[in-house]
């Protein structure tokens, strides 16, 4: 049996308990009056809920996964709404590319600060002491303003689905989730970016259990994600399965991606089907090149 198929039926046989299309406050009853029943399942399955995921459906949710059958446990979270329904997660990463952008701009101004001393003539010494003083004024200024913008967008973002999740499996002093299934919950690159650190985190702690299997399908990602997914297959000495169907990448993401897995040798499965703004030509390509590399990974194309 191929290792793709191999996890497909691993998926199928293990048993869930199933909180599909209830109301968040349903699912947190149900959980309080079915904690003897996590013995004897291995994860949960909460698809497609009817309301926004709260806090306290989180807690009650990492609660139950604490008390299922020894080993790893699933959590599945498919087709629920995690993102902030605002332009919040788009205009955080803007600003930090903004910020970057600012810094190297100040660091030019300095340098040519600096270098203005060296010139001969001393009007033109001045001029250029001048204009670099004003660019370190202006730069400084506007990072002053984007922090304090990031700062207020930060307080909005802790209050986001994604956000909550991700900070209360950080929290908890022994993960038991080693299957996390987001597929299709409207994720953003810079939630991308807090899973990638939490992932890692997890898996250098001395307690608790790593993620092994990641499902983010669905989620309008695109190459602004790949650069916190390039850096979690290089980190990663724990992830055996990454499925990233229609995330909405291009072929500049999918190399980024592809370069990553070039040390990795734990992963055994990366899907990267339905990427449609892809060359799958071009792809198949240079995944026949990369197999000089990294013999062991199977990546889906189509």
């Amino acid at each position: 049996m191929a290792p793709a198929d191999e996890h497909v039926q691993q998926q199928q046989e293990v048993p869930l308990l199933c909180c599909c299309g209830l109301s968040p406050e349903e699912v947190v009853q149900k959980l309080q009056g079915v904690r003897e029943e996590a013995a004897h399942v291995h994860g949960l399955d909460l698809s497609m809920l009817d309301g926004d995921v709260s806090e306290e459906l989180i807690g009650s949710a990492l609660d139950f996964c604490k008390g299922t059958a020894s080993g790893g446990t699933v959590l599945r979270l498919a087709h629920c709404d995690l993102g902030s329904g605002t332009n919040c997660e788009q205009r955080v990463f803007d600003l930090k590319a903004e910020r970057n952008l600012q810094e190297m701009e100040r660091s030019i101004n300095v340098k040519k600060k600096s270098e203005s001393a060296k010139k001969k003539d001393f009007a033109e010494s001045a001029q250029m002491r001048r204009e670099a003083t004003a660019a370190i004024e202006a730069a400084d200024l506007r990072m002053a303003e984007i922090d304090k913008e990031m700062a207020d967008l930060a307080k909005q973002q802790a209050q986001v689905p994604w956000h909550l999740l991700f900070s209360q499996l950080q929290a908890q002093e022994d993960n038991k989730v080693t299957r996390l299934d987001l597929s299709n919950c409207g994720l953003h690159a810079t939630a991308i970016v807090m899973l990638q650190e939490l992932l890692l985190e997890l898996e250098h702690r001395g307690d608790g259990l790593a993620v092994g299997e990641l499902v983010l399908d669905g989620n309008d990602l695109g190459d602004s994600s790949t650069v916190a997914l390039a850096s979690l297959l290089r980190l990663s000495s724990c992830l055996e399965v990454l499925r990233l169907r229609n995330i909405g990448i291009t072929d500049g993401g999918f190399s980024q991606i592809l370069s990553a897995l070039v040390s990795n040798k734990n992963l055994a499965l990366l899907d990267l089907r339905g990427n449609g703004l892809c060359s799958l030509e071009i792809n198949r390509a240079a995944t026949e090149g990369f197999r000089r590399f990294n013999k062991t990974v199977q990546i889906l194309l189509e």
